[in-house]
């Protein structure tokens, strides 16, 4: 199986890095000084929890017009650069290639093979363009929810916090060969990647504490402990998570956490800034369209009331503009 990590950074990283170790041929993508510092020295690789602390040596490119197609590719990058570079990136693509898109909020595939009246429906929120659904091809894609947590330490050089566990499956929840022979593919190199009988329903218990905890924050300039202790945001939260179960709950989504244990299990990880806040820190590019407007689009889609979410996205949205970090 040929393998290429179209986005070399944290995850994608992380999980080369993974795949390398145990003796899985990969091929990176990457740009700038991580990508010179890769293909100068190596690719570095610690973690604690896999007590590794180690560099390796890849295949990596900046121009991928000459490296022919593969099997399987994973996009690291996030859902404005997805869209952006998807023609781009299908240039690496056969008929019969996977896509494993790892980004974060609601993806752009989501209604594919959803069935009843929404199926099909392409989200302007995240796909304004429909170049995903056109060159990547839904029939492509293997869903996957992430939760590792992981940061460029510095460039080629990647640092894994916690968490092994990438959740694969189906537009339509069948366990067909090719999302077992991924899920051997990561378990083979430590990483956790069960099937998921319901990919959407894990993809919202991720999203409800995503919409809600990264956009608040660059309001706040909060840590997690902080918003979740503090009875104010607190508030904010549980209303935004409980909108966001209202637009499941009318496109049949099961819940699969209480909203009150899955404020509790952020509050657990302590005083950890959201990498959404992190980013807005750095002036990088915000993911909030995938995050919350891609929500406010399916409360429109739905006819569901959702007035917390909307303020904050309007709010978060001026703060991102005004940092320039907002991209439309």
């Amino acid at each position: 199986m040929r393998i290429c990590i179209f986005g070399a950074g944290a995850i994608g990283g992380m999980i080369g890095s993974l795949l390398k170790y145990n003796n899985i041929d990969v091929t990176l993508i990457a740009r700038g000084e991580h990508y010179n510092e890769i293909k100068k020295n190596g690719l570095v690789f610690k973690s604690k929890e896999y007590n590794l602390d180690i560099c390796q040596k890849f295949d990596i490119y900046q121009d991928i017009s000459d490296i022919g197609k593969f099997d399987l590719v994973i996009n690291g990058l996030k859902a404005h650069s997805a869209n952006n570079t998807a023609k781009h990136v299908s240039q690496l693509l056969h008929n019969s290639s996977v896509i494993l898109p790892t980004l974060n909020g609601i993806p752009w595939w989501f209604f594919y093979k959803f069935g009843g009246n929404y199926d099909n429906y392409q989200l302007r929120s995240v796909d304004p363009n429909e170049f995903q659904w056109k060159f990547f091809k839904p029939s492509r894609v293997i869903g996957c929810v992430v939760y590792p947590a992981a940061f460029i330490k510095s460039p080629g050089v990647i640092e894994h916090v916690e968490g092994k566990r990438l959740i694969l499956g189906e537009p339509d929840n069948l366990k067909t060969t090719r999302v077992e022979v991924l899920s051997k593919l990561f378990m083979s190199a430590g990483i956790k990647a069960p099937i998921s009988k319901n990919i959407r329903s894990d993809i919202w218990l991720k999203l409800i504490g995503n919409s809600s905890f990264n956009p608040l924050s660059i309001i706040t300039k909060a840590t997690l402990k902080k918003m979740c202790e503090t009875q104010e945001t607190k508030n904010i939260i549980f209303n935004m998570m409980t909108e966001a179960n209202n637009i499941a709950q009318k496109l049949n989504i099961p819940m699969k956490l209480d909203i009150e244990k899955r404020i509790e299990g952020a509050r657990l990880v302590g005083d950890h800034k959201t990498s959404t806040l992190q980013d807005f820190e750095e002036k990088k590019p915000l993911e909030l369209n995938a995050l919350i407007k891609s929500l406010v689009e399916l409360g429109n889609l739905t006819n569901t009331n959702i007035p917390t979410i909307n303020t904050i996205f309007a709010l978060s949205k001026y703060f991102a503009v005004e940092n320039n970090c907002y991209v439309e």
